[in-house]
């Protein structure tokens, strides 16, 4: 079978799909990523296969609109040209060429990320079979299933009951719609509304289409979804019909991963002391998608300043300057960046944001999480989840002191619950990993 592939240019989303190409690869199918010119290169390092498309434009506006302020001259311009907003939409979004490309490439099924819906809708043109993926644990409606979102654990307090759970969904629907009907009174909707007309036009029910959550623009009822998390670090709950767990998928042998040979040399020397010396290591690694905080950043380095069984590696994304963190104790290691897969290889602790790469990058490696939430998108759940089945502990960035901080390192590192139940949770994993991924596209 000969599978076109789309992914996001997101450095975590796109190493997952590495590991889903090679695997359906080895399974016997022919793969072709449709990608921009930026992620072709990234492409093109791995060796597999692509077809440059035109860029996604996530942030279109329609800038025709007049520049006015005035409500009544955007309202009565807006609806005098509904008509030239679709064509010009389309036009900008490059929908009527995403589907010549496809079409040419003629694939027997399109496998695209759920936050690439130019993709998506020029599939369902085709009328080529599409499957959906993404990285996230559900966000069905579900009185037992807080929002992804949100910090609630089912069963903890009241935010935790039935009744508390339901009010939060209530409270995020409240505010996804909000969010929707101000765009519109603002007539800041033309993406999202370029999709709706072109789902008419295209035969597509809209009654498929529902508003979600997380990033994307829409959910889809009834096409089938991958999803790159493990059924057994969800909450209990039924999941939806349409998506089918395949596990984490990290992707081993990363080409052109930042590193050089002054970040390696000094790698080396850290593993070194820690092998030598049977230290503990610690990993903190702040989030490449969001600039990290430094005052956190800061209550992290003091927790383990005297710590002498202790190494910390911490990475700054190339977002923090080095300078802003003070005096850096012995013990201590600031990198911009280190191939973390190594790094966690070696780790005994590992302190993250909660991303789910990261989350599944401890999975592959057994190494337990201190999760301290940067609270966007789904991190507050992942941190949850890390929780909730035991493989780690759950902070507060915002709260927590070096105190608190050190106390919770400490408490990974001596009681072993914490890494027994990592070893448990990564058995799991590598049952996945066995298992084959093409029955999940029928």
């Amino acid at each position: 079978m000969h599978i076109a592939v789309a992914a996001p240019n997101l450095t975590g989303r796109l190493h997952s799909t590495f590991e889903l190409v090679s695997r359906l690869e080895s399974e016997g199918h022919t793969l072709t990523y449709l990608c921009d010119a930026e992620i072709a290169k990234k492409i093109k390092k791995q060796g597999f296969s692509y077809v440059e498309i035109p860029a996604i434009n996530f942030n279109f506006i329609d800038v025709n609109q007049p520049k006015s302020h005035s409500w009544f001259h955007k309202f009565q311009f807006h609806f005098s040209n509904l008509g030239k907003h679709y064509r010009r939409g389309k036009r900008i979004l490059h929908l009527d060429e995403y589907k010549q490309i496809i079409d040419k490439l003629n694939p027997d099924m399109v496998l695209v990320d759920v936050e690439l819906h130019d993709l998506i809708f020029t599939a369902l043109a085709s009328k080529l079979p599409v499957v959906l993926f993404h990285t996230w644990f559900s966000d069905k409606i579900d009185i037992n299933l807080p929002p992804i979102r949100t910090a609630i654990i089912p069963g903890k307090g009241f935010s935790g009951s039935k009744l508390g759970i339901s009010l939060a969904w209530i409270k995020m629907r409240l505010m996804v719609y909000g969010r929707l009907y101000i765009n519109k009174l603002r007539f800041n909707n033309y993406r999202r509304g370029v999709f709706r007309n072109y789902a008419m036009e295209i035969g597509f029910s809209r009654s498929k289409m529902m508003l979600n959550t997380l990033p994307p623009l829409y959910s889809f009822k009834d096409l089938p979804i991958l999803t790159m998390a493990m059924k057994e670090m969800e909450f209990p709950h039924t999941p939806e019909k349409n998506l089918r767990y395949i596990g984490p998928l990290v992707f081993e042998n990363r080409v052109g991963v930042h590193s050089d040979e002054e970040t390696e040399r000094r790698l080396a020397e850290v593993l070194s002391i820690k092998k030598r010396l049977n230290k503990k290591l610690i990993y903190c690694s702040v989030s490449s998608f969001v600039k990290g905080d430094v005052s956190f950043l800061k209550r992290v380095i003091e927790a383990a300043s005297g710590q002498n069984d202790w190494l910390l590696i911490m990475t700054l994304g190339g977002n923090i300057e080095p300078a802003l963190l003070g005096e850096i104790p012995k013990n201590v290691f600031l990198f911009s960046w280190v191939p973390q897969l190594k790094v966690l290889e070696n780790a005994d602790c590992s302190i993250n944001h909660a991303g789910i790469n990261s989350i599944n990058e401890c999975l592959h490696f057994s190494v337990p999480i201190l999760a301290y939430s940067g609270k966007y998108f789904d991190q507050n759940g992942n941190a949850a989840r890390v929780a909730y089945h035991g493989i780690g502990i759950r902070g507060d960035k915002d709260v927590d002191n070096s105190t608190t901080i050190k106390h919770n390192i400490s408490r990974i590192l001596e009681e072993p619950t914490f890494r027994n139940k990592m070893i448990e949770m990564h058995g799991n994993y590598e049952d996945y990993r066995q298992r084959k991924l093409t029955p999940f596209l029928i």
